[in-house]
């Protein structure tokens, strides 16, 4: 059971982690592009769900444990596809330190140039 709130405490911090990114309207202008981590984290939570859905499935022998466990994975993994969904147009400024959000639903990705002091 600790995994499948691990999974979900790990879906969570990933949609949060690109709030601003996901919110042009709120939060204009060019953002750090943290993509990359939030698709590893992603990944982690996946990673503790499935482990965890098996072995509370078949470990429960009562229908209403399996029924609520089952119903939770399914929520999350739903939850988990409709963030991978809303990150991967992200993921095409994968190489670059930012990006930003335009609008109509866009991504344009930019590189900050760095001060260098001589």
């Amino acid at each position: 059971m600790g995994l499948i709130v691990l999974s979900a405490l790990l879906i969570l911090v990933s949609f949060a982690a690109t709030t601003e990114i996901d919110s042009p309207d709120a939060f204009p202008g060019i953002k750090d592009n943290r993509s990359g981590l939030v698709l590893v984290i992603l990944i982690l939570g996946l990673a503790a769900l499935l482990p965890a859905a098996a072995t509370a499935l078949r470990s429960s022998r009562k229908a209403l444990p399996t029924a609520a466990v089952g119903l939770a994975c399914a929520l999350l993994l739903a939850a988990a596809g409709y963030r991978a969904y809303t990150l991967a147009p992200m993921l095409t400024c994968w190489g670059h330190e930012s990006l930003a959000h335009s609008p109509d639903g866009s991504y344009t990705c930019h590189d900050r140039t760095r001060l260098t002091l001589r």
